[in-house]
């Protein structure tokens, strides 16, 4: 019983945003969706894709420290970016356990029991 390792594939799905404040409509992006394909390094027949969200931290101080620099407008962010903001949020050490339990089941990634003396 052992965590798989996985190849990864990333696509567009959305953002959810936020007005930086009452007075300031600008749209920050605070939460990204991406739909994330996994496919087992050791047995490509065994694939899975599931819609990821992902929350971006530090969002919620520009309302009060101003927009960072280089802050991308709405209309200008793209789906690489969306998928650049998920990919730095997600460790893939994570994604490899969490497709190893909803392609293998749990008893995969349960830790292995020390024997008992």
């Amino acid at each position: 019983m052992a965590v798989h390792n996985f190849n990864y594939t990333y696509e567009y799905v959305g953002v959810k945003t936020m007005p930086r404040s009452r007075e300031d409509d600008t749209q920050i992006v605070r939460e990204v969706c991406v739909a994330v394909t996994a496919v087992d390094q050791a047995d490509s027949t065994q694939t899975m894709t599931e819609n990821m969200y992902s929350p971006l931290g530090g969002v919620y101080s520009y309302r009060h420290d101003g927009l960072p620099e280089g802050f991308i407008n709405i209309d200008d962010v793209t789906d690489a970016k969306v998928i650049e903001w998920y990919q730095n949020t997600v460790n893939t050490d994570d994604l490899d356990i969490y497709f190893t339990w909803q392609i293998y089941g749990a008893e995969e990634v349960a830790p292995i029991a020390e024997p008992s003396n």
